[in-house]
């Protein structure tokens, strides 16, 4: 299956690269968003990010080994003065007396000194409950991508459905423009003859005027709902698009009352994941904070070498260095921090808590938010099959009013009430049809089989 979709994935990509116009279904939209889009692409961006800060706190750990060497030269060498008492010194200068200090030189001109030190952490239990969290934290950000999966499906579904509404409007419109423009033509024909009203052309000419307007308002809709939907795919808006699925192809689909008697998948639901991977964090902290009282041991190692010369000759091998090593061990131990561990352990347990109260919460909303699509979804499937009737219903009356008005008997001004019924009917249908689709799709994201 992952095959395919990768397969799926490269023949869309060629075609985008290749300029030609990009066919998608709504199962082909949502795969190119998943794979494509700006919020899936961060997501796995954050994954990488947090995988990265994982190897940082297992590092510290690990033996750390660095290196140092140091050079200096003393253009006036550091003097001090000395007592003499205890120092077999001669007398200063012709009095023969001793002096009470005499003045020495420490050092030479140039020093350096270079060597290594590594380290190593033996045991700090707040070491270990930090890698353990710092692994929950990546999988926090696999749940958080997971959701962004989910919500970026429905962003592609609504602009889809977008798209689809509008280009049903425009057809709608442009069937209605057609038989206006005929009934126009008629009604012109007949006013020429003296058989109607010049009121009668003006009113068909109004209403002809009006479904222009729409036509005019529905088609940049239509422009700007394609570059909304090339957006959320996360390719060029420019993008030409040419979407496969048909809207009553998909009311078709999704015109089944069997959703309603679904399972829900609610513990793998990415909300209440999200709340067991935090509980989870809040936890891993209140250990942390507790393994703050264990004591901390390292251990570290030195190892250096160090040369003074008069001249700089450091680099002569038959001048001496002098070398130095040791081993230490470094032994923290917690004993009093005036109730600041303390303070910090009690917040922690206070934040379990409430994340144990999130994760309630969650679980009972999402119960909750079931219930309350599939309301949304039956509600939606009376309103699109009401509608379906108003438009078979509008269709009838303007066929006879157009037969009533052709032989006479209706007027113009009955026969554009007909008119206008039916495109105020079919647009009300089109937007239930959209109206169906949408709640499928939120019931879908509520029992977790999006």
């Amino acid at each position: 299956m992952q095959r395919l979709k990768l397969l799926l994935l490269a023949v869309l990509l060629s075609t985008l690269a290749s300029g030609q116009t990009l066919k998608l279904s709504l199962d082909q939209a949502k795969q190119l968003a998943v794979d494509s889009s700006y919020a899936t692409r961060d997501a796995r961006y954050n994954i990488e990010k947090k995988r990265q800060e994982v190897r940082e706190v297992l590092s510290i750990g690990l033996p750390q080994i660095n290196g140092s060497a140091e050079l200096q030269n003393f253009f006036v060498v550091p003097k001090q003065q000395i007592p003499t008492d205890g120092f077999p010194v001669g007398p200063d200068g012709g009095n023969g007396e001793t002096p009470e200090f005499i003045t020495a030189q420490f050092g030479t001109d140039y020093t350096m000194s270079a060597g290594i030190t590594a380290s190593q952490l033996i045991f700090d239990g707040t070491y270990f409950i930090g890698l353990k969290a710092s692994k929950v934290v990546v999988q926090l950000t696999e749940d958080q991508k997971e959701k962004t999966i989910q919500e970026i499906k429905l962003s592609v579904a609504e602009a889809y459905h977008s798209v689809l509404l509008a280009e049903a409007n425009l057809q709608i419109l442009l069937e209605n423009l057609d038989n206006v423009n005929t009934t126009l033509e008629e009604t012109e024909a007949l006013y020429e003859n003296g058989l109607t009203e010049e009121q009668d052309v003006d009113q068909l000419l109004l209403n002809r005027n009006q479904i222009q307007v729409n036509l005019d308002n529905t088609e940049a809709i239509l422009e700007i709902s394609k570059r909304s939907l090339n957006f959320v795919m996360g390719i060029p808006i420019e993008t030409e698009v040419e979407l496969t699925d048909r809207i009553e192809d998909l009311v078709k689909l999704s015109n089944n009352e069997s959703y309603l008697n679904r399972d829900p998948k609610l513990e793998t639901h990415p909300d209440l994941m999200l709340a067991k991977t935090n509980r989870e964090i809040a936890n891993l902290q209140l250990k942390g904070d507790k393994a703050a009282y264990y004591p901390q041991l390292s251990a570290f190692y030195n190892y250096s070498q160090n040369a003074q010369r008069t001249e700089f000759n450091f680099f002569d091998s038959s001048q001496p260095w002098f070398p130095t090593s040791l081993l230490g061990f470094t032994l923290n131990v917690p004993i009093w921090s005036s109730f600041r561990r303390e303070s910090k352990v009690q917040q922690s347990e206070i934040g379990l808590l409430q994340s144990d109260l999130i994760l309630e919460q969650t679980r009972e909303n999402l119960k909750l938010n079931v219930q309350v699509q599939r309301n949304n979804y039956q509600n939606a499937l009376k309103v699109w099959d009401n509608q379906k009737s108003s438009v078979e219903l509008a269709q009838r009356i303007l066929d006879k009013t157009t037969i009533k008005y052709s032989e006479g008997v209706a007027s113009s001004f009955e026969l554009n009430v007909s008119q206008s019924q039916l495109l105020n009917e079919q647009t009300k249908y089109v937007r239930a049809a959209y109206d169906l689709l949408t709640a499928k799709q939120e019931l879908d994201r509520a029992l977790n089989i999006f």
